[in-house]
């Protein structure tokens, strides 16, 4: 059996392009033949079908991203190469993580023209959001571009901040509306949780190409840390909460900065981003016990989580299915999370931890408190429930079975080898 792992990217720059480097291993291992097509990346992954790759493409800020508007909506060379790589690999399936502006709409038709499958994972909001989050720091969550008013997403500003770029994402969020070019070539596609499921179909996408596949998990015992540091971590904080990922405005971190202060709980932020040098500014003026320990990773992050009591991700956007949250209850933590989202699918209230309304620093304060107020045999047991969830309910093998059988849905060739075997 034979598929083609479709993104942008072929490195590991977040969790959909860890997404889909993981399944092209998977699929390997289980003895499928594998291709894949990215543009050219110096960061990228070896592949010895990098020769198919399109040249590297990210337009340009300001007025001159204006010059590149035909490159941005349709890349010939990408078409082209993708033509020769089906022909030459000719795969029975084609699974996409995500094509973009960077590889463009245009790949599409060759797989059409050749009758071969695609299968479409929904990493993001952009077939249905030009800003791709449903969010803006300035609007909050937001869908006002609903049923073709893809303008607002330039009335609003809604993505890098220049007039001209959100002139084109508004026009290419119109043209992926009134077009469904994705739509129409794509046979399923696959949300990792059942709220982005079911928000596409609140979007005109037909409920029968839609399916819930949760992403799989590998285990928490890559790069195990120091005992040593952890136990120095425990030491200089005592319990406390600890965030790790990227400090964007969605992520809810200035809640939690406030929320942390209020029910007296330390607070170590692990990561780095737009919004650190607000953030920190924020945390002085708070007063609160806030550290933050910059971007790590490997045994010094999982370190800081291993020493933590519990995990935060009050995220302020709709939330799909961060990686972050499994990593932490994989390793025995409660999470405190927002209830928005696909958040509430991986934190059961009470049991594995805590939800917060939304946007909403009382309700965050109080389930700190909360949680602090637990002895330690309580979070512990919390820790495990947590754990047990997250290694055998996102294992490899379920990930397998259910992507499998939705190949076969789509494909008559994979379905009767998968029967033969």
């Amino acid at each position: 059996m034979k598929l083609v792992g479709v993104h942008r990217l072929h490195h590991r720059k977040g969790g959909a392009e860890g997404v889909h480097l993981d399944h092209l291993a998977l699929f390997r291992e289980r003895g499928w033949q594998c291709a894949e097509f990215a543009m050219d990346h110096p960061e990228n992954e070896a592949s010895e079908w990098s020769a198919y790759f399109p040249a590297r493409f990210e337009p340009p800020s300001g007025l001159a991203g204006l010059a590149a508007l035909p490159r941005f909506f349709h890349s010939g060379e990408a078409r082209e190469n993708f033509a020769r790589l089906l022909d030459d690999f000719r795969p029975d399936v084609i699974h996409a993580h995500g094509i973009y502006h960077h590889l463009t709409n245009a790949i599409l038709r060759p797989a059409r023209d050749r009758g071969i499958p695609i299968v479409y994972t929904l990493h993001d909001y952009k077939l249905i959001c030009p800003a791709y989050h449903f969010y803006t720091e300035k609007l909050g969550v937001c869908e006002r571009c609903r049923g073709g008013r893809q303008w607002q997403c330039l009335v609003h500003r809604c993505t890098h901040g220049s007039l001209a770029m959100d002139a084109l994402y508004a026009v290419d969020g119109f043209i992926q509306w009134r077009t469904n070019t994705v739509r129409d070539a794509v046979s399923r596609f696959i949300g990792p949780c059942r709220f982005i499921v079911e928000k596409f179909a609140e979007h005109g996408f037909d409920e029968a190409r839609l399916r819930f596949v949760p992403n799989f998990f590998e285990s928490a015992d890559d790069a195990p840390p120091d005992p040593a540091e952890v136990a120095a971590l425990k030491a200089r904080h005592g319990r406390y909460i600890v965030y790790f990922g990227r400090l964007s405005p969605e992520k809810g971190i200035d809640l939690l900065i406030d929320a942390a202060a209020d029910a007296g709980a330390p607070l170590v932020i692990v990561g780095d981003g737009p919004k650190r040098a607000d953030l920190e500014a924020q945390a002085r003026a708070r007063g609160g016990d806030v550290l933050f320990a910059g971007h790590l990773k490997g045994a010094r992050l999982w370190a800081h989580v291993e020493a933590a009591t519990a995990m935060a991700l009050p995220s302020v956007w709709y939330e799909i299915a961060p990686k972050s949250i499994l990593e932490a209850q994989a390793r025995g933590k409660p999470v405190i999370a927002a209830s928005i989202g696909g958040l509430p699918e991986m934190v059961e209230d009470g049991a594995t931890g805590f939800l917060a309304r939304p946007s909403d620093i009382g309700s965050l304060t109080q389930c700190l408190r909360r949680l602090l107020a637990l002895d330690d045999e309580s979070i512990a047991r919390m820790g495990s429930l947590a754990r047990q969830r997250a290694l055998t309910t996102f294992t490899r093998d379920r990930y397998y079975r259910d992507m499998t059988a939705i190949y076969a849905e789509i494909s008559p060739t994979i379905a009767a080898q998968l029967a033969s075997t």
